[in-house]
């Protein structure tokens, strides 16, 4: 029989007011890629944060090899075998690959009577790791210089530095392009062939069915259930994480379209965009696919006044616009929620009325001073319009989940009353079940009237809810589909080949 590598039994982990975990069973067995699937604010990162020694649980046990174990520490963990690769990476971006490969325990050899770092042989190690990888990075690279998938690398790598035998990966695909997606699948089935033990994360069950062998849903903190992948479906997993069962992912709502009210002519860019036109009508959502890299975010800043562009035209119900400042988009009622929320959508060290009403305080204000009357009644009328789950309008939005931040995001972008908005990846790394309401939201707001421009690298969910789809590579427009026409394999193709 396959050897158990971890086991968790009865984990209990409570915080001020929440109980995060209640009575969480867990086990891994060599060579197995076991999944970990919940909704935002299910448990999971908890979970794994208790694993790898960030939290130390009230009650219950850690067994790795038959042993029980107490970390007090990350470092403790490591030293046991167990490395977590994050969705953020851990790595300290002006320090060299090899450097971040040993931090906090370095190689050492004697020079007399003082102990110096041996770089020889952790450069040594590190190529030997990184040939059981099948990967190539420079050892002298800042980490700062390379690529989302490069650092996922570096990581992985510095868990087998400490000859790690379990590795936890956080939504690791949330960033990569498919052909850096693959890559990973092939190094991690590599690992698993080695008899290393994988918890895998993500909300993308179709991950899950590739390269998982059994996976274990909570939900609000509780053990739900464990199978194997080969013996069940989407719909019984996401039926055991929300507790009902779900019908509709995409509950587009069917309207009639108006007249034209939004084009782009001759967009053009001297570094990536070229001769870029398209136009939008009244309600209607209009996608935008294509590979990562092939210009649709650039486009779409481009638009906002958010980067320069070389020449072209964005006219607006017949009126041409000058827009050299997001500012001045907002002003015509052009609103961007961007695909880094947490880096360009939220301030969430401040509360959720507080970001909902910060771009437009100054129609809150009066000499300087804030009506926090008129502030409050914005924010509470657009938290319940796109229903954001919290204690209060007061709650700070790094304690909300996932979802219920994306919410917020959007919630932001409505109090501007928009006539276009442009959502980038508006379901980037939130769980099925708020993709399945912040689809819903979408949907109502078309059929209000209001023209979406959605960029999505998620093919079923632009094929779900757009009216039309637009295929971009390589900073042009290489393809359009109609609704009834569009298929996953065409617009994959288009994006492919041009």
């Amino acid at each position: 029989m396959t050897k158990t590598i971890l086991e968790l039994s009865n984990i209990v982990k409570t915080f001020p007011g929440v109980l995060a975990l209640n009575g969480i069973y867990f086990n891994l067995l060599e060579g197995e890629v076991h999944a970990i699937c919940g909704e935002n604010g299910a448990g999971k990162s908890t979970l794994m944060k208790v694993v790898s020694g960030v939290y130390k649980p009230d009650s219950g046990e850690i067994i790795i090899g038959g042993e029980k174990q107490e970390f007090s520490n990350p470092m403790e963990s490591y030293r046991k075998g167990i490395a977590i690769i994050f969705q953020e990476t851990s790595l300290f971006e002006e320090m060299t690959v090899l450097e971040n490969l040993f931090l906090g325990h370095e190689l050492r050899k004697s020079k007399g009577p003082v102990r110096i770092l041996d770089y020889k042989k952790m450069r040594i190690k590190a190529e030997e790791i990184f040939k059981r990888l099948n990967t190539k990075i420079d050892m002298n690279a800042k980490i700062k210089t390379l690529g989302m998938a490069q650092k996922q690398m570096v990581e992985i790598a510095k868990g087998l530095t400490f000859d790690a035998r379990i590795l936890i990966f956080d939504e690791p695909t949330a960033s990569l392009t498919q052909r850096e997606v693959a890559a990973l699948f092939h190094i991690i089935n590599n690992l698993k062939r080695e008899g290393i033990g994988i918890v895998y994360i993500s909300h993308r069950m179709e991950e899950i069915f590739e390269i998982c062998d059994r996976v274990t849903v909570i939900r609000d903190g509780q053990y739900i259930s464990t199978k194997q992948v080969k013996d069940t479906s989407k719909d019984e997993l996401v039926a055991d994480m929300v507790g009902r069962s779900m019908n509709n992912y995409y509950p587009k709502t069917e309207t009639e379209l108006g007249e034209i009210c939004f084009q782009i002519c001759s967009f053009y860019d001297e570094g990536f965009l070229k001769n870029i036109t398209f136009e939008a009508r009244k309600g209607e959502i209009l996608g935008f696919a294509g590979l990562a890299g092939a210009g649709r975010t650039e486009l779409m800043e481009a638009i906002c006044g958010l980067s320069a562009k070389a020449s072209g035209k964005v006219i607006m119900e017949g009126e041409q616009l000058n827009i050299s400042s997001y500012r001045e988009a907002m002003k015509h009622g052009l609103v961007y929620v961007s695909e880094d929320r947490g880096k360009f959508g939220l301030l969430t060290d401040m509360s959720i009325e507080q970001n909902i009403s910060m771009p437009q305080l100054d129609s809150f204000s009066k000499w300087c001073i804030i009506n926090r009357n008129k502030e409050a009644q914005v924010a509470e009328k657009y938290i319940k319009s796109v229903v954001i789950k919290a204690p209060s309008p007061a709650f700070f939005v790094k304690n909300l989940s996932g979802g219920n931040q994306q919410k917020v995001a959007i919630a932001k972008a409505l109090a501007l009353n928009p006539k276009i908005l442009i959502l980038d990846e508006p379901t980037r790394g939130v769980d099925v079940n708020a993709k399945a309401e912040i689809h819903k939201i979408i949907s109502e707001l078309t059929s209000k009237g209001l023209t979406i421009l959605m960029v999505s690298s998620e093919l079923p969910e632009l094929l779900g809810m757009c009216d039309r789809i637009y295929v971009m590579k390589d900073g042009y427009m290489a393809g359009c589909f109609d609704r009834a026409d569009a298929t996953l394999n065409d617009i994959l193709k288009v994006a492919l080949e041009g």
